[in-house]
């Protein structure tokens, strides 16, 4: 993921509703909304959603659950007052985060998938107590 289009870190504590099921539901909800023209494939394998739209961009999507993002959301408490959307945060609950959702996109240097970004980052906010950092 380190040099990787739109990557964001969205912290799960134990007191979020997220789940990759729900996400998948909610994506494909979004997506076949009749003013969509690209309509993207949305699979979920695993612990990984992949949207595919039909030139062959891809945006991933993967639960991790390892020791280590606690380790980080930790480190993050300590040392960001802020979320991706320059909002205060609660550090107790991302403190308690032992999963995230991984979110990022293959290259795209003309951006032409940056609102696509942000359209998913948007149905993963609809999950509660979700705590979502742009990863540079």
């Amino acid at each position: 993921m380190a040099y990787s289009f739109y990557s964001h870190l969205a912290f799960l504590p134990p007191s979020s509703n997220a789940d990759l099921a729900v996400l998948k539901n909610h994506l494909e909800t979004f997506y076949a909304r009749p003013v969509i023209t690209d309509k993207p494939k949305i699979i979920l394998n695993g612990k990984q959603i992949t949207v595919t739209f039909k030139d062959g961009y891809n945006f991933y999507i993967y639960l991790s659950e390892e020791k280590h993002v606690n380790q980080e959301a930790l480190e993050i408490a300590e040392d960001l007052e802020e979320d991706w959307n320059e909002k205060p945060f609660d550090k107790e609950k991302l403190k308690a985060s032992n999963k995230r959702f991984e979110l990022w996109g293959d290259q795209d240097f003309d951006m032409d998938y940056f609102n696509d970004s942000l359209f998913i980052v948007n149905q993963i906010e609809k999950f509660d107590d979700v705590i979502i950092f742009q990863n540079h």
